[in-house]
């Protein structure tokens, strides 16, 4: 049995924390060869950024592509959009749109177990007491389309965005309380805000359906990210809280798109560099 076989036998939750990279990071990069390139490094699950001018977007992929990744041994956990609950109906219309052709292509390169779809929800922090109603409404949506389509939604806080801290993203979960939504743990953003890892992970990750790493820091009060394990976030101790929470699931590395604006960005360079910094701390954390 290949990997992926023995992953998606193992149901929704593996046995211990799968690393997966995405796409995000390899715009430049075409399909086939980044997804080779991901399980080369020794990642165990791909993430496909499906945002309008990636070559993983649902318009690039034909039906010879998408069976090539249906194919290929890698699992393909998640997708990864870029939607916003504060748009006006078109866009509304649009977005919801946006998901049924998520759900289509995600049944169409995983059929047995499709990735979920993940995507952060717009706003600003200082509009959140106006807007959290109609996100939440909006949301509600977004789930049902999900739902009917036969896939599962995360969302996630950002820094910067209305939905900024766990404390919020469980509200809009509350509210909308949908069986095809669940949360997102990105400590990066919650780290920058000065706010503890304990108590951040205490409350979201029993709402979350897995976890994305990465770094940052704040240059002249604004978040800059950074590759994980290049900034401070203390991943023996995230590990060990990981561990005794008995979380078993998948981990995202994200890279930035901070990073991959920067003169001389090399993509694989990036993903060989973060599954260093990330693998060893996992496997001596019993993790791996």
């Amino acid at each position: 049995m290949t990997r992926r076989g023995l992953l998606l036998a193992l149901g929704t939750k593996p046995k211990a924390i799968q690393l997966s990279l995405g796409t995000y990071g390899m715009q430049a990069i075409p399909v086939d060869r980044a997804l080779a390139s991901i399980r080369e490094i020794g990642y165990d699950g791909a993430e496909l950024c499906i945002m309008v001018g990636w070559p993983s977007e649902p318009a690039q992929l034909d039906p010879a592509a998408r069976r090539r990744i249906r194919q290929q041994p890698l699992p393909i956990p998640s997708l990864i959009e870029n939607f916003n609950l504060l748009v006006n109906e078109a866009d509304h219309a649009r977005t919801l749109d946006r998901i049924r052709v998520a759900a289509a292509l995600a049944h169409d390169v995983a059929p047995s177990h499709p990735p979920l779809l993940q995507t952060v929800l717009g706003g600003k922090p200082t509009e959140w007491e106006q807007v959290k109603e109609g996100m939440a409404t909006r949301l509600a949506d977004w789930a049902r389309v999900a739902g009917e389509n036969h896939l599962k939604l995360a969302v996630k806080s950002h820094i910067g965005s209305a939905s900024d801290t766990p404390e919020k993203l469980i509200w809009l979960l509350d509210q909308v309380r949908h069986p095809a939504l669940s949360g997102i743990y990105d400590y990066s953003h919650f780290q920058l805000l000065g706010l503890g890892l304990q108590p951040t992970l205490d409350t979201l990750l029993p709402r979350s359906a897995f976890l994305t790493v990465k770094d940052g820091r704040l240059v002249d009060g604004k978040p800059q990210f950074l590759l994980p394990g290049e900034g401070t976030v203390d991943y023996p101790t995230y590990f060990s809280l990981l561990r005794a929470k008995h979380y078993r699931g998948w981990m995202l590395v994200e890279i930035s798109r901070q990073l991959q604006t920067q003169p001389g960005y090399d993509a694989l360079a990036a993903a060989r560099k973060s599954y260093r910094n990330l693998a060893p701390l996992l496997r001596q954390a019993g993790l791996r």
